[in-house]
């Protein structure tokens, strides 16, 4: 498990200093030890025997007046002054006062015993139970420091290329499920697999797409109105105007651009370690930021003569734990800079225009249009008076704002601050990250709402096969000059797309290739290149299907409703793979019919099953459930990654990322409308992932059930004779002397609490809701009659009778109030409940000294995971380190660790 870069040499001198004095602090604390229990032993009798531990603890912890009983009463001492003293010591007990506060009151016992017969002997024995325990808790405090330090100190050995790969966390009796060797094996050889199918793409440009097929076909979606003409024509004019301007700039980067420009560089991990090195020294030095900026500045100004030059630009295949493997470029660093701002400005101008044309009259209403509207009106006028009106937050109108907020050009920045956006799946950004799964929860709330409304529904899924490696340049090209773009700006982009390759992984055997198609990944302006396809063929289906919308992130894309109208969006999807030369993705493409729907012998409709991270959408069941099969592939792949660990802190990264993020995260986070059975899913095959890894280590003998912690226990015990660590070790933070390992079973159990109703009985009471407001309006109609004075006549001239309850239920997704409310509830991800603080908790937490710590010393700022995790394992904790803290934060090297845990981290294979 190899970082991205090395920890600065200097860095591991300062660490290796302070362990050498952690290590000198220890020696000295035993001999002190060793002295104050020699003094305890030969004293006389209990008293003497209480105060020379108290003397003694007193010392080590730094305030030796506590037991000074005999001289504090000395009157020639400044009386006023001493008072404050005293007093000072008692009014704050918290914030890690409080073995303090506790030995104070011992030293005021002890001067009462002078007079007082009610301190007897048996008080003694208490007083010295204590101290002798607090004695104990101190020198574990110290063995656990000793204990980190080896830790740290195993941690950055593990980054020494010449150690890499030798000694591996387990040792060489590790059951793991393939040896190192094979595993390397194994991962050269899916790299070699997936690289010759890349190869085949990016240098070979054998794709159908055509200009000429292309401009007619965006002639056909784009010209066919005079609506759509006029917004062609000023997404035309925009594009065009943005382009001069940017050519004829005087200055185009400021040192404080060049900042968010570097971030985002960094973000997006375009460079390989001595750059990203580099880039963080500029980043340091406003002057040499300046000196940047002017250089790229003035190739900028010469953009129409830059060029990659003949040198290859090296690049380099990095393994993903959904077992892909992705092709990253190392670029010049100043023309990664250089890239990252242009493509910052044009993503952010394209998504501007692109939101214009969608919140034109161009783009079709996802309203669908209600026959004889007229009529319907008039009827609903007449019988409801206003509360027949549409409702100004409906069904449909909320599907229109999240899909404008978070699915209509999700891959553009919405401005210069937004930053990078990152396709890695490992690295999204939370909010990217929310929006897959609430894409999942809009689904299954859709099923269960048209289910429940009209009997069925109807789902697709797709996605284009290699889609960064195989778009066609001239796809791309085309539709960015059809969308405007100057000629200056074509060219530009032409030859950022022609970049000459070789791989690292070659050594100096590597030949130069020049790219012919796919656009470079983790890069902003293959962003914008990639959205403006796409937004073709989002409009595309948008017409088709008369308002229809098309769910997409990237090329992955979802359609849903009626059979016949998901056929539709199909055909014209079908369609614009065909012009723009794309293929997609059959191994991830499907349709899940739902409800009385059967699926017709000449359905349109791709077959397969609809699947996303481990989950499988089960048309009988109506939910997604986690195909197992899948996760027992990644239960090998997990055991290989973590066999692969060097130390106990990579060790803890790995499991981190593997199963307390990639497993939890691809399960989809629980909502509403997935029910307590979906979280019961979960947590059930989170602990059989574990029990299955574990079970295959039996040499370490763990004394209870197969486990993380058990095994994790047992190895430390043999590799540094630790044992019997408490479980808050484990996964309290680094700040308090844990290991900061992730607990997934803590957030969704946390969440199971606040399910309280199935999906189905929330959208039952939903039309209970409904009858009894229709029935309101109903009695109200019988007692005073229609609201508008215009009378409707039945077709044989009699009055009318009140609207049937059918007729009132005909539109729920315009007029429904109580629909509303259910579909905005069964999209909606518990809440964490938030568990209960004991006293005893209270009282430790009250000594904690670090504010910024996650578990600290307000109970009010801990979040709900934080609060579990803390009360949970807390009196565990105190009982062994007399505290909440393994050990003082003076005492460990916080500095490296957190140095350490920001590093990239890169998976093997």
């Amino acid at each position: 498990m190899a970082m991205s870069e090395a920890l600065p040499q200097t860095l591991k001198s300062i660490t290796a200093v302070k362990i050498q004095e952690i290590v000198k602090q220890r020696s000295l604390f035993d001999q002190q030890k060793a002295e104050i229990l020699a003094a305890a032993e030969a004293a006389p009798d209990l008293r003497t025997r209480a105060h020379a531990l108290l003397d003694g603890l007193s010392r080590l912890k730094g305030y030796p007046k506590d037991s000074l009983d005999s001289d504090d009463m000395d009157l020639d001492i400044d009386e006023e002054g001493d008072h404050d003293v005293d007093n000072a010591e008692l009014k704050s007990p918290g914030m890690g006062q409080l073995l303090q506060v506790d030995h104070t009151n011992i030293r005021r016992f002890f001067l009462q015993g002078r007079y007082d017969p009610s301190i007897s002997e048996t008080v003694l024995n208490e007083w010295i139970s204590r101290l002798e325990t607090d004695m104990r808790f101190l020198e574990r405090q110290h063995d656990h420091a000793s204990f980190y330090s080896k830790l740290v100190t195993e941690w950055l050995s593990s980054l020494d290329e010449s150690t890499a790969n030798s000694d591996k966390l387990l040792g060489d009796d590790a059951p793991s499920a393939q040896s190192q060797d094979s595993f390397e094996k194994v991962g050269r050889a899916e790299m070699h697999e997936q690289r010759a199918q890349w190869e085949s793409l990016v240098f070979q440009d054998d794709s159908q797409a055509d200009a000429a097929s292309i401009e007619a076909y965006l002639d056909g979606l784009f010209k066919f109105s005079q609506l759509t003409r006029e917004s062609l024509k000023k997404i035309r004019e925009s594009m065009q105007k943005f382009g001069n301007e940017m050519s004829t700039k005087g200055e185009w980067l400021t040192a404080t651009d060049l900042k968010w420009v570097s971030k985002a560089v960094l973000k997006g991990d375009q460079l390989m370690s001595a750059k990203s090195a580099i880039l963080k020294e500029f980043m340091r030095n406003e002057e040499v930021l300046q000196e940047v900026a002017d250089v790229i500045n003035m190739r900028l100004a010469s953009l129409e003569t830059w060029s990659w030059g003949e040198a290859g630009i090296p690049v380099e295949m990095r393994r993903q734990l959904n077992g892909k493997y992705r092709v990253f470029m190392d670029a010049e660093l100043l023309d990664s800079l250089m890239f990252q701002y242009l493509g910052t400005k044009w993503a952010v101008k394209f998504r501007q225009a692109f939101v214009a044309f969608y919140e034109s009259h161009a783009w079709a209403s996802e309203d669908q249009p209600i026959p004889n509207m007229k009529e319907h009106l008039e009827r609903r006028q007449y019988f409801l008076g206003d509360a027949g009106q549409a409702l100004g937050k409906s069904i449909a109108g909320a599907r229109r704002a999240k899909y404008k907020s978070e699915y209509f050009m999700s891959q553009l920045p919405r401005s210069i601050d937004e930053g990078f956006r990152s396709y890695d799946d490992n690295q999204q950004q939370k909010t990217a990250l929310d929006s897959k799964h609430s894409l999942l929860h809009m689904l299954i709330t859709e099923s269960l709402l048209q289910k429940d409304r009209h009997g069925q529904f109807t789902a697709i899924r797709s996605d284009f096969q290699w889609f960064g490696p195989s778009l066609p340049h001239n796809t791309i090209l085309t539709v960015l000059k059809y969308f405007g773009v100057p000629e200056t700006w074509l060219n530009f982009f032409k030859t950022f797309l022609e970049v000459p390759l070789s791989f690292v992984h070659d050594g100096s055997a590597a030949t130069t290739r020049v790219r012919k198609r796919g656009v470079p990944m983790s890069q902003t302006l293959s962003d914008v290149f990639g959205e403006s396809v796409l937004f073709c063929m989002d409009y595309a289906v948008n017409q088709h299907t008369n308002g229809g919308i098309l769910y997409r992130l990237h090329d992955d894309f979802w359609f849903w409703g009626a059979e016949k109208q998901c056929e539709v969006a199909w055909r014209s999807m079908t369609e614009f793979a065909k012009v723009m030369g794309l293929q997609f993705n059959m191994e991830k493409t499907g349709t899940v019919r739902m409800g009385d729907i059967k699926p017709r012998e000449d359905s349109l409709l791709p077959k397969g099953d609809i699947r996303w991270g481990f989950l499988v959408l089960d048309a009988e069941q109506g939910r997604f459930v986690i195909d197992q099969a899948q996760v027992d592939l990644h239960i090998e792949e997990l055991d290989r990654q973590l066999s692969a660990c060097n130390s106990i802190f990579t060790w803890v990264q790995a499991w981190n990322g593997y199963f307390g993020r990639f497993f939890t995260n691809n399960f989809a986070r629980p909502a509403m409308c997935f029910g307590r059975d979906h979280i019961d899913m979960v947590v059930s095959t989170l602990g059989r992932i574990e029990r299955t890894l574990f079970a295959k280590y039996p040499k370490y003998a763990m004394a209870d059930e197969p486990g993380m912690t058990n095994y994790l226990r047992a190895v430390i015990s043999r590799r540094f004779g630790v044992h019997n660590l408490p479980e808050g070790v484990f996964y309290y933070p680094v700040e308090l002397g844990g290991l900061g390992l992730l607990n997934p079973y803590v957030r969704l159990l946390a969440m199971r609490e606040n399910i309280k109703q199935t999906p189905q009985r929330l959208l039952k009471k939903a039309l209970i809701g409904e009858e009894i407001q229709y029935r309101t309006y109903k009695t109200r109609y019988q007692a005073r009659g229609p609201t508008p004075t215009k009378t409707i006549k039945a077709k044989g001239g009699e009055p009318v009778t009140f609207m049937p309850f059918e007729e009132y239920m005909q539109y729920p997704e315009r007029y429904s109030s109580h629909f509303m409310a259910a579909y905005e509830e069964l999209g909606r991800v518990p809440d964490e409940k938030g568990i209960d603080a004991t006293a005893s908790f209270i009282k430790n937490q009250m000594g904690l000294k670090l504010s910024k710590c996650s578990i600290s010393p307000s109970w009010d700022k801990m979040t709900p995971y934080w609060r579990w995790v803390a009360e949970l394992y807390h009196d565990e904790m105190v009982h062994y380190y007399g505290s909440l803290a393994a050990v003082n934060r003076e005492l460990m090297p916080l500095g490296v660790v957190k140095t350490l845990k920001d590093g990239r981290f890169r998976w093997q294979g």
